[in-house]
């Protein structure tokens, strides 16, 4: 029996369009004709990464693994962590016992080495190619930062300079990556330099080098971004790219004359470049529904809003991966482009030139658009050009700094936009923030009583409730912290006919209960949600919507 293509169960699970799969076997005939099938449709976001996995499962006959990785390490180290790297594999235990995940099942190499072994009647899976590695980094991280100790001590002792900084600076960079962070914060004090990494929107302590070595990596991030080392006591933002796995990694520097010196932040952008999707951000469905039928609509305005660093931007990709197809024209000005997409139109903003966010949209009306992102709505003239996209048949997606769904409305009609062109343009605002999640291997069930509750709580309690069923987790390997990843809870404004009606008349002060009465959720009660539901801590709640 002849095996079937990838492409066509895909296409037969209802995956991809016939018109995604012959353009993605054009670019394998034409362009890249060493590259896997599954790694285009991954690339182009047709498909996700579990869905070609899964559909690699299904071509060979074996098994998808979607259990927890519980990674056995003594067959890490009898097989070695660079060849498991290599061929994408993962030795790993389940309630049968031991068994093999791989992430491409034709690899000669890799059987061959087990077969030898004896373990060639263990079970093998399929697994995602993303969550193999992202284990197997893990690893690595252990040994990365050992390098790390180890280079910062010589330096201290021997005060080497050039290609030790240069690896050092490297090794940062990579740590960071490996623990999914976001920044690098490099800031000197009067004797010593501390270097702090963000993740999952906190900051974490990580090393202490001498004010020596401090000065002398930061001639090597200079260098890099192309800042004029003389410039030492001036306000700089600049970018540099960083290879890691063989990928490049845009990195924006950030640089402040402090007292003691330069204090950097270098933000890592577009490390995490798999596909993005609506489901996998973790909005409540109720929400999930509502934002998949307003983005259907023709024409209108979405709008996202949230404080600096709550996932506005990545919630506009993930819109735009449900929006863009091969029959969809796209166009977006960003400020910076921080994912680079297929298929998409992306401008960068570039002041000097002239790029600016409403100039840009201007400019996008006469090239032919079927939807238009703004990377933020900063000033009239760029609410205004908005509006007018929407008028004109564009659907138009945007972000705005405001703390609730409904003080976007105040802050467009603070910008000067009439309330009848808000009321008219606008399809939805989400309001949203990021909250990080407890560690599923290490977080423990407890109870609170009722009056150890915060007061936030309180009010969405039920009135025959006396205690609550909460998580808590103290960290471990996998997470270190508590807490692993980050999802997101959000408000969801639409506009409906009644909410449109009372925005026209200006009676703005009722479009928080009117929307009420349609069954709005706030920030708080998704929080509480996730409470309940065991995905957050009570603690995390409070800090991020108490």
């Amino acid at each position: 029996m002849p095996v079937e293509e990838i492409g066509h169960i895909l296409l037969n699970s209802k995956v991809i369009t016939k018109e995604q799969l012959e353009f993605a076997l054009m670019i394998q005939r034409n362009i890249s004709p060493a590259q896997r099938l599954g790694r285009i449709l991954k690339y182009y976001n047709f498909a996700s990464e579990e869905a070609v996995a899964r559909a690699l499962a299904k071509q060979v006959g074996w098994r998808y693994f979607n259990k927890k990785y519980v990674v056995n390490l003594p067959m890490v180290e009898k097989i070695g962590l660079e060849f498991l790297a290599d061929r994408v594999f993962l030795p790993v235990e389940t309630e049968k016992g031991l068994c093999f995940v791989f992430a491409y099942p034709f690899d000669i190499e890799a059987t061959d080495l087990l077969a030898s072994a004896g373990l060639q009647n263990k079970e093998f899976y399929i697994g995602s190619e993303n969550a193999i590695r992202h284990h197997l980094e893990m690893f690595k991280n252990k040994k990365k930062r050992e390098e790390i100790d180890k280079r910062i001590n010589m330096l201290k002792e021997t005060g080497v300079v050039g290609d030790e900084l240069k690896e050092l600076l490297d090794e940062l960079l990579d740590d960071a990556i490996i623990h999914n962070a976001t920044d690098i914060h490099i800031e000197p004090e009067e004797k010593i330099s501390t270097i702090r990494f963000r993740i999952d929107g906190i900051l974490y302590f990580k090393f202490c080098i001498p004010l020596e070595v401090h000065n002398n990596l930061i001639n090597v991030v200079f260098s890099r971004a192309e800042i004029t080392v003389s410039d030492f006591y001036r306000f700089h933002d600049a970018r540099f790219q960083h290879v890691y796995s063989n990928q490049p990694v845009d990195i924006r520097v950030s640089c402040i004359p402090s007292i003691f010196g330069p204090a950097l932040v270098l933000r890592l952008l577009g490390v995490n470049k798999t596909l993005i999707t609506l489901e996998n951000l973790g909005f409540h469905k109720t929400h999930f529904d509502t934002i998949s039928r307003i983005t259907k609509k023709p024409h209108g305005i979405i709008i996202i809003t949230g404080p600096t660093g709550s996932g506005k931007t990545t919630t506009l990709y993930a819109i735009l991966s449900q929006l863009k197809s091969l029959s969809t024209k796209v166009i977006t000005i960003e400020d910076p482009v921080e994912i680079k997409m297929p298929l998409i139109n992306q401008v960068q903003i570039n002041e000097k030139q002239g790029i600016t966010f409403a100039h840009a949209t201007r400019a996008f009306l006469r090239h032919d658009p079927n939807i238009i992102l703004i990377g933020e709505i900063r000033d009239h003239d760029t609410a205004q050009e908005a509006i007018r996209a929407s008028i004109t048949g564009h659907r138009v997606l945007s972000t705005l700094h405001t703390n609730t769904a409904a003080d976007s409305v105040y802050r467009l009609h603070d910008l000067g936009i009439e309330l009848r062109h808000i009321a008219n343009s606008i399809l939805c605002v989400i309001s949203q923030r990021l909250i990080r999640k407890l560690c599923p291997f290490c977080k423990k069930r407890a109870i609170v009583k009722k009056e150890e509750l915060p007061e936030f709580f309180m009010k969405y309690l039920k009135e025959d409730e006396s205690e609550i069923r909460v998580y808590k987790s103290k960290g471990c390997l996998h997470c270190q912290a508590g807490f692993l990843g980050r999802t997101v809870i959000a408000e969801v404004l639409e506009f409906s006919d009644d909410v449109r009606d009372l925005v026209n008349l200006g009676k703005l002060d009722l479009v928080r209960h009117k929307n009420k009465e349609e069954g709005f959720t706030n920030l708080q009660q998704d929080a509480v949600r996730l409470v309940r539901e065991g995905v957050t801590s009570l603690e995390e709640a409070m800090r991020v919507a108490g």
